[in-house]
Formats: C-alpha cells, sequence, structure tokens
C-alpha cells in the first residue's frame, strides 16, 4: 500500500532516499503545516531538499495510523538533529487518490515545540503564555 511506504520513507528519510517518498505523491499535491502551504510536487520536493540541507538528521517515528475510506490520521514524533529542538509530537492528515498520496496536513503546536526553546525569546514567550 502507498501510505506504507510513503510513511516508511518518513521514518528515514534523507538525501539519498526521499525520491521514494516522492514517488508516491500526485503531481496536484497538497501540504500544509505551521510555517509552509504547497499547493503541487515540485514545490514539496524543492521545500524537503532544503530542509534536508538544513537538517542533517531528520527523524520521524510513527506512533499510531487511522484510517477511515481514503484518509488515514497519523501520530507520529519528530527529532531534527538541532539542540535548540527537542523532540515533539504531531498529528498528520493525510489523503490519497488514485493510489497517491494528493495532501498531507500537519497539526502540531509551533509556540510550544520550537520557539519557546529558543534562548531570550523562548522564556519572554513563555512569560506570555
Amino acid at each position: 500500500m502507498i501510505v506504507e511506504k510513503y510513511l516508511k520513507c518518513w521514518e528515514n528519510v534523507n538525501s539519498n532516499n526521499v525520491s521514494k517518498l516522492f514517488n508516491c505523491l500526485h503531481d496536484k499535491f497538497y501540504f500544509l503545516d505551521p510555517f509552509v502551504e504547497i499547493h503541487n510536487k515540485k514545490e514539496f520536493e524543492g521545500h524537503l531538499q532544503h530542509t534536508l540541507r538544513k537538517y542533517k538528521k531528520l527523524q520521524f517515528d510513527i506512533l499510531l495510523s487511522l484510517r477511515k475510506k481514503n484518509t488515514y490520521i497519523i501520530k507520529w514524533k519528530m527529532t531534527l538533529e538541532n539542540k535548540t529542538f527537542k523532540p515533539f509530537c504531531g498529528i498528520s492528515e493525510i489523503v490519497m487518490e488514485n493510489n497517491l498520496i494528493k495532501s498531507h496536513v500537519d497539526f502540531w503546536d509551533p509556540m510550544r515545540n520550537i520557539y519557546q526553546n529558543i534562548p531570550v525569546l523562548g522564556k519572554f514567550l513563555k512569560l506570555l503564555t
């Protein structure tokens, strides 16, 4: 199944195997997370390649996968090779069309998981929340 292949790619994503992940995507692939909204496969490829250059190690552990018809809800834990960012969990909604991934929408809290861990800024933000 294409979703299982896609998730397996995310678990060990790196510049050497990322093409396997792209092969799972619909040409009109849609991606959304708290920082970026992307409307096609080619744009997503550029975004992910940039992310992989920036963070040498990007790892996702798939904790839970639920399915209803062509929609999957995935709970994951992300780890970056970066001292500022601690591992954190999020949820993704993945929608299939014609046996390809048509959309991938991530839900996670950037304030709690990233901004509050930045020295000085993080302490200020914690006071506001």
